[in-house]
């Protein structure tokens, strides 16, 4: 017979387990809840890829597959060349929105390694790719399927997904690139290298690592100058003159002018927020105090979840899909806080953090509201000993930082059809 402690202290196993239970299923019932805007959308998008409207419905996807394609067969120029890059995908299409080929030479790589499949082959295999190497550096950095699943099905995620965007490889390599820092350097540095794929995301990146790090840094540094050596002898000098002189000036166009809107519509940075009130010069003044800061304060951040909130915060061009990264850092910043506990406004926070990305498409308001809400996420991020200073050491085995993861968190087609 078990003594009155015994008993008591198998009650409160019990009631552990019994809560452990009630709140892994409540945060599976907010996730799924919120995948209900993305859903929809989806719906949208295949009902008018069967009405003939295919080249909408690839969206952003089209560019990927049409940069890929043309870089494989040697037409570089057709992509710094306005007039020709629309009259080639018209010529598929029909009709379309505007369409701009707005990475650079190193991106174009993964995009040509694509560029044999038809369109919505290439994509579609991107995105799984994709969504495969995310998985695989979250688990290495001993994340719990849980919380893998929880990012899979962020709205943000799934966003990233039905626009061909690269959200979730940006996430995997930025992402992965903070998590790993402490216990793989080597390929902490080799992910975050191969970032520059899309530079403005990662601003905030090469101090940290530089004071952080140094041989994280110099594998960065070597991964990003060996993936712009493999696109300078790919597509030869050409490509990364069109981008100088024809891609970079265009893009930087559409953050000073809106337009076209289709672009600038969605941007949801600092820069986007003030403008309507300063006008362009006080925006740039603005975003550059902010991605200052940001820089200065990431040299004295360690927690990933900061990191991720900074490089953010320090873009000026920012959209719905580059938000998995703060996505990351909400489930980050839950583990933690399933342990340590809230403090008032934290869940609105963090739901509202974590919803947003879906919901932006159908209310676009929301992007005047996410640079506010990456702010306050930063601030939770860095209470309770969130910024430690670099030299300080890392937290002891078994600690809640630690044991995170493990919580309940859970041929060119040959269709004319008019676009």
């Amino acid at each position: 017979m078990l003594s009155k402690r015994g008993q008591k202290a198998r009650n409160k196993a019990h009631m552990d387990e019994k809560s452990q239970f009630s709140t892994r299923l409540k945060l599976i019932l907010i996730v799924a809840a919120c995948t209900v805007p993305g859903l929809c959308e989806a719906y949208a998008i295949l009902w008018g890829a069967r009405h003939g409207l295919t080249g909408k419905a690839l969206r952003d996807g089209l560019d990927f597959w049409a940069g890929g394609f043309l870089l494989l067969h040697q037409q570089a120029p057709i992509l710094f060349d306005h007039m020709a890059y629309q009259s080639f995908l018209q010529g598929l299409y029909g009709k379309l929105p505007y369409h701009l080929w707005s990475y650079p030479p190193s991106y174009g790589l993964i995009a040509a390694a694509f560029g044999w499949l038809p369109p919505w082959g290439a994509v579609f295999a991107f995105d799984a790719l994709a969504l495969v190497l995310l998985v695989f550096v979250l688990r290495v950095a001993g994340k719990g399927w849980w919380f893998v699943a929880a990012i899979l099905a962020a709205p943000a995620n799934l966003e990233s997904v039905l626009e061909h965007q690269n959200g979730a490889l940006m996430t995997a390599l930025l992402g992965g690139g903070v998590l790993l820092l402490e216990t793989r350097p080597r390929l902490a540095g080799a992910l975050i290298g191969l970032a520059t794929i899309k530079p403005q995301l990662g601003l905030v990146l090469p101090l940290n690592l530089l004071r952080r790090s140094p041989l994280a840094f110099a594998w960065a540094a070597l991964a990003a100058v060996l993936l712009a050596g493999a696109a300078l002898a790919a597509f030869g000098p050409g490509a990364w003159e069109g981008f100088v002189r024809f891609t970079s000036p265009a893009m930087s166009n559409v953050l000073l002018t809106g337009k076209p809107p289709e672009f600038a519509g969605g941007l949801i940075s600092g820069f986007a927020l003030v403008k309507p009130f300063t006008g362009v010069h006080g925006a740039l003044v603005a975003q550059a105090v902010v991605s200052l800061a940001c820089i200065v304060a990431a040299l004295f951040t360690r927690s990933p979840a900061a990191l991720l909130v900074l490089s953010a915060l320090a873009s000026p061009y920012l959209h719905d899909y580059d938000l998995l990264g703060a996505a990351l850092a909400v489930a980050l910043l839950m583990q933690d806080r399933l342990a340590r506990g809230f403090l008032p406004g934290e869940p609105v926070l963090f739901f509202l953090m974590w919803f947003g990305p879906g919901l932006l498409p159908w209310m676009p308001q929301y992007a005047h509201l996410a640079p506010v809400l990456l702010l306050l996420l930063l601030a939770s991020a860095w209470r309770r000993d969130g910024v430690a200073p670099c030299d300080s050491l890392p937290a002891p085995p078994g600690s809640p930082v630690l044991s995170a993861g493990r919580s309940p968190i859970p041929a060119p087609p040959e269709s004319t059809a008019p676009g």
